[in-house]
């Protein structure tokens, strides 16, 4: 995530189309097409397949994942041809292997999805990859977004930003692992920022060996920056009307003196420009993995929402994986009869609220294929949720009286944002029953079965579960974990633990500092309300759509409460809390009679998830004692943790061991 914390929440700037130039869109702000006006699709095999030869990339390089980087992604066209073409060559490939393609496409000003659908109307039909891109076309959010298709292989990152942002981002995480790089900004001319010697050092820096570039400019700008920053540069002949076009590799930096000399004179300083990076870093890299590898076999323990998308992450990407379960699929916090998709929206930017909606969004995505069997994707084979039963896309609305926030967020009502600002008229309507509040709108969210969702990530040929495997012992000899429990001792690559609470009891993360919350839902049934809603209402509590005719509601909140005993007093706190939100929606129950479910949660004090390798403890503090004095002190090199070992307490997001497993 770029670091924005405090300024103004702002959504991503839509561009202006005008058709006017025959077969092509021109951005009006940048007074350019985004594509040949002959033909875009061959343009784009020609000057970006071709000239960057990722269309060798099989031959060339058998067996291996490619990293792409697009700065200026546009109208998607480029990466629909290029991911056509890998998987035609994938299926062709006698090899039997299935490289992966990542595809990191950048755009500070994103087209928003009805803009990207009706550009893609005037494509050739058989581009039949832009469906799934066009389904999945994210709202105009700032940050990343992850459009992920595991049988295909294939990943792309979208990141709504500016590109010397996010470049410089990924610099951060000093990995050198782009093998492609397409330059598909407007003209240089027109587009200057997109163009700039920063920029070129930063692909220098994210580039690994004999990476390439293909980009449809000859400027001479744009050739003696690439120069200065080590790549060999060739002009091509151009398509279609233009001239020329240029494409190269990163040279292998031999000795200067070896080198011609407006070569030696313009490579010299990028070296300089390196090391004074890592001088000026902003952060330290305290969260960064120094060795980061991909297991063979990873153990998971615990089998709730944390560790079932943990493990589905893995097996995704080709990891043999284990899952431990001391009780069943779902106990313990995923043990709820429904859960609702849920973010809240602020504004100003923090790290909690851009991950919140990162993730709600990530989320979403997902859940609206799994549920959605004629969904227009490339959705894992098998994979599906049964909707009524395991979940609905039912939408939310987040009933508020912070009208700061919402008159505030309600000025971006024209950009296309996945929640709409709505008044108490508009809410009665939409609900059905009497609202005195104002609120947001979400209309992607859904309302889940916890179990159901864990036992749908869990269903895949690579993982396999073990329940009522209570883990007993953990030891390492430095090349490999064992995993000891009941009468079974388990060796592995790496260890992820998932299991909430009882990391606290644990010698290896008995010291983070993690809050359990109580909490208890009423099943309240169906016929209780005059008036059932078929959409998910939160307030205090949450009210969702009935599931087989019980609304599973709630919750309370027992900090520091360990109890599991059902209570009277908390079912009468959440009815209480409903009746309060919403006195218009007439109930009939006897609390006596009410019963329910009591689960405990696992927390951060920033409720932010807690994700990577494990710390030495005793080492970490040294390494970083300064920063007890100076928190924006930047401390550099790599931060002493256990070898192969990742803890996920809380989230099922992660990152493990190289894997990039974001899901």
């Amino acid at each position: 995530m770029i670091s924005r914390d405090n300024q103004p929440w702002t959504p991503a700037p839509s561009p202006t189309l005008d058709w006017a130039v025959s077969g092509a869109p021109r951005n009006v702000e940048f007074d350019d097409i985004y594509y040949s006006t002959a033909d875009g699709v061959e343009e784009s095999r020609y000057v970006f397949l071709e000239g960057s030869r990722l269309n060798r990339h099989l031959d060339d390089r058998p067996g291996r994942d490619a990293c792409l980087v697009e700065t200026g992604f546009g109208t998607g066209l480029n990466f629909v041809v290029t991911a056509q073409h890998w998987l035609e060559s994938s299926a062709a490939n006698q090899s039997g292997a299935r490289p992966k393609l990542h595809y990191i496409g950048i755009d500070s000003c994103p087209l928003t999805p009805e803009q990207a659908r009706s550009i893609a109307a005037t494509w050739p039909e058989n581009m039949n990859l832009s469906g799934p891109l066009l389904a999945n076309w994210p709202a105009s959010v700032r940050g990343c977004h992850r459009l992920h298709w595991p049988d295909q292989h294939i990943t792309l990152d979208l990141w709504w930003e500016d590109a010397l942002a996010v470049l410089e981002e990924l610099v951060e995480r000093r990995q050198r692992w782009v093998d492609y790089w397409y330059l598909d900004g407007f003209a240089p001319a027109k587009n200057t920022d997109l163009w700039s010697p920063v920029l070129y050092d930063h692909m220098t820096s994210l580039s690994d060996t004999n990476a390439r570039v293909a980009t449809f400019t000859a400027a001479g700008d744009v050739r003696r920056g690439l120069i200065a920053a080590g790549f060999s540069v060739d002009k091509r002949p151009g398509f279609g009307r233009k001239r020329e076009c240029l494409s190269g590799r990163l040279m292998t930096l031999p000795n200067p003196s070896n080198l011609a000399t407006d070569l030696s004179a313009t490579i010299a300083p990028t070296i300089d420009v390196q090391e004074n990076r890592q001088r000026l870093r902003k952060t330290s890299p305290w969260d960064l993995n120094p060795a980061p590898i991909k297991p063979h076999h990873a153990v998971v323990v615990g089998a709730g929402l944390s560790g079932a998308f943990v493990a589905r992450a893995l097996a995704d990407r080709g990891v043999r994986v284990t899952v431990l379960e001391s009780d069943y699929i779902a106990s313990g916090g995923s043990s709820n009869l429904q859960g609702i998709t849920y973010t809240r929206p602020s504004k100003r930017f923090s790290a909690l609220s851009d991950f919140a909606i990162a993730s709600y969004l990530h989320a979403t995505r997902l859940y609206s294929q799994l549920l959605n069997e004629n969904a227009s994707d490339l959705r894992p084979a098998g994979s599906a949720l049964r909707g009524g039963i395991d979940g609905s896309q039912c939408g939310y609305v987040q009933l508020s009286d912070d009208h700061q926030t919402l008159d505030y967020l309600g000025q971006f009502v024209d950009s296309p944002l996945p929640f709409r600002c709505m008044n108490s008229e508009q809410l009665t309507q939409l609900l059905g029953v009497p609202c005195e509040s104002s609120g947001l709108w979400f209309p992607d969210a859904c309302w889940l079965n916890p179990e159901a969702v864990c036992r749908e990530r869990l269903s895949h040929p690579g993982i396999s579960v073990l329940e009522q495997h209570r883990v007993d012992t953990l030891s390492t000899d430095g090349n490999a974990w064992r995993v000891g429990c009941e009468s079974t001792e388990l060796a592995c690559d790496a260890v992820i633990l998932a299991s909430a609470q009882e990391l606290t009891a644990h010698p290896w993360t008995d010291w983070l500092p993690l809050q359990v919350i109580r909490g208890q839902t009423t099943h309240l049934p169906a016929s209780s309300l005059a008036h059932t809603p078929q959409i998910a209402i939160c307030h205090e509590g949450y009210l969702p759509p009935p599931r087989q005719g019980i609304h599973c509601m709630g919750a309370s909140y027992g900090p520091n409460d360990h109890a599991l005993d059902e209570r009277p007093s908390e079912h009468a706190q959440n009815m209480q809390k409903l009746q309060k939100a919403l006195p218009g929606l007439r109930a009939d129950y006897d609390l006596a009679t009410l019963k329910g479910h009591v689960a405990l949660r696992c927390t951060t004090a920033d409720y932010l998830p807690v994700a990577g390798p494990v710390p030495d403890r005793e080492s970490f503090n040294r390494h970083y004692k300064a920063l007890g004095g100076r928190k924006t002190a930047v401390i550099d090199g790599p931060r002493p943790h256990h070898s192969q070992f990742m803890a996920d307490w809380r989230s099922g997001f992660a990152r493990v061991d190289g894997c990039a497993a974001s899901e």
